[in-house]
């Protein structure tokens, strides 16, 4: 079983004391879910970053299977850290859940389906020395799967500044994540399936 508790602590948000603002925004292409829901904390939502939505019924957006999309996402918090974009066929989204401990601050934090991964937008104010301009939107070009049917599109926010190191030099990843995602029908239009699907 996939640990749910971010989205019990995304749903109490509203009632607690004043919660962080979003962290990030996945602008294009629209996401399931504002990423200023519940002043921010939906997207502490493993794995999609929206927990009023199901992904099974969402509407989706048609696109061409392999091809290549702008992917725009406003960061308005700074962290040392990557933008990574990634995708699952799996709309309820278990396969696609963050790992959440790894051995030591030298072990890479895996990713499923990636299809890019990219430093973050990032300043000298938050101790980073490379990383997108922390001045605008982070801006991608993103190659999609070539395959058919729906998938969600995740951008997720790793925020290297929240790692805690363990006494047993394990790393604990439950703070560094926030995610958001949009629902995508991929079609082959060379294959005459061009129609617009659940617009």
């Amino acid at each position: 079983m996939k640990p749910h508790y971010f989205l019990a602590a995304a749903m109490a948000a509203p009632l607690a004391a004043p919660a962080a603002s979003a962290h990030i925004d996945l602008i294009s292409p629209t996401p399931l879910q504002d990423g200023h829901a519940y002043d921010g904390n939906a997207l502490k939502a493993a794995p999609f970053g929206a927990p009023d939505v199901d992904g099974m019924t969402a509407p989706s957006h048609t696109v061409e299977a392999g091809s290549v999309i702008d992917v725009e996402v406003n960061v308005y918090k700074l962290h040392p850290g990557e933008i990574v974009i990634s995708y699952t066929r799996d709309l309820t989204g278990e396969d696609a859940y963050p790992v959440y401990e790894i051995a030591s601050i030298k072990t890479p934090i895996p990713h499923t389906n990636v299809l890019l991964q990219a430093a973050a937008p990032c300043s000298n104010s938050v101790g980073c020395t490379t990383g997108a301009p922390a001045d605008e939107p982070f801006r991608a070009k993103v190659k999609l799967p070539d395959i058919e049917g729906d998938i969600m599109l995740i951008a997720r926010q790793v925020m290297r500044d929240k790692m805690i190191v363990n006494d047993d030099g394990s790393v604990d990843l439950s703070e560094v994540y926030y995610h958001q995602a949009a629902k995508l029908h991929l079609v082959r239009t060379d294959a005459g399936q061009q129609s617009q699907h659940s617009e």
